[in-house]
C-alpha cells in the first residue's frame, strides 16, 4: 500500500533561471541534481519536501547533492571549529541530514528516482581533482573572475556577521573563495555525467555568470550547467 505524504506548507517556485535562454527548455531533461547546504535555513524537512514536489513533477532522476566535505569550511569560519576537526564533524553533519531526510524523497513512487551522492564522494574522483586545479589556476590568472569569487564570499559574510575586523574578513574571503571553488569542481562533475540541470533554493552569483558567458576560457562542463533557483512561497 502506498502511503501518500501530506503537501508541505510551502511551495517552490522558479526565482530564475540562468542561462536565461533555458528558461522554457530545462524540463526537458530527465535528470537533475539538488544542491543541499548543512545548516541552511532553506533546508528544514518542510522546504526539503516542497524541493521534491517541484522536482517529482519535472525530472525522472534526481541526485540530492549533500554538501558534507565542504561545510568543513563553513565551520571553520563561522564557528571557529578547528580545521583538525572540522572535516569529521562535517562528514558526520552529511550522513546524519540523509539518514534524518531521506524518507521525504521517498514518498514519490513512480515519479522521480532520488538517489543521495556527497561532496566527498565526488572529490575523490580524478575528473574532481582536475577541474578544481584549472579553476585554482583560472582563480590565480584571471582578476575579474577572482574579483567575482571573492565579492560572493563577502557578500556571505556580511550576512552572517558584523564588525569583523580587515584581518579576520580577508581570511575568511580566502577560505570562502576556497569553499566556491570546490563546489564548482562538483559540480562540473555531474554536469559531465550528465546532470546539466542544477536545482538551488538561492542564487550564486559567480556560477550564474559562468553559465552566462562571461569566463569563455573555462570548460564546457561548468560553462554548460543550467542553473535553476528556487524560491519559497507559503501555500
Amino acid at each position: 500500500m502506498i502511503q501518500i505524504m501530506p503537501e508541505s506548507k510551502y511551495r517552490a517556485k522558479v526565482d530564475s533561471v540562468a542561462p536565461q535562454s533555458a528558461r522554457m527548455s530545462f524540463e526537458q531533461f530527465e535528470s537533475c541534481f539538488l544542491g543541499v547546504s548543512l545548516e541552511n535555513k532553506n533546508f528544514t524537512p518542510e522546504k526539503l519536501k516542497a524541493l521534491a514536489e517541484w522536482i517529482s513533477r519535472r525530472f525522472k532522476y534526481c541526485v540530492v547533492l549533500v554538501g558534507d566535505s565542504i561545510h568543513r569550511i563553513t565551520l571553520e569560519t563561522t564557528k571557529s571549529v578547528k580545521p583538525e576537526i572540522s572535516l569529521i564533524e562535517g562528514l558526520k553533519m552529511g550522513s546524519s541530514f540523509i539518514e534524518e531526510n531521506e524518507n521525504i524523497f521517498h514518498d514519490f513512487p513512480g515519479k522521480t528516482q532520488f538517489t543521495f551522492e556527497t561532496c566527498s564522494q565526488i572529490q575523490e574522483s580524478e575528473d574532481y581533482k582536475q577541474f578544481y586545479q584549472y579553476l585554482r589556476d583560472f582563480f590565480e590568472s584571471d582578476p575579474n573572475f577572482r574579483s567575482s569569487v571573492e565579492s560572493f564570499g563577502r557578500k556571505y559574510h556580511s550576512r552572517k556577521t558584523t564588525n569583523l575586523d580587515d584581518i579576520l574578513l580577508k581570511e575568511r574571503i580566502r577560505r570562502s573563495c576556497e569553499y566556491f571553488l570546490e563546489e564548482f569542481a562538483i559540480f562540473a562533475c555531474l554536469q559531465k555525467r550528465g546532470l546539466s540541470v542544477m536545482v538551488y533554493p538561492g542564487t550564486f552569483s559567480t556560477l550564474t555568470e559562468i553559465v552566462n558567458g562571461e569566463y569563455p576560457y573555462l570548460f564546457k562542463e561548468i560553462k554548460e550547467l543550467i542553473v535553476v533557483s528556487l524560491h519559497f512561497k507559503t501555500r
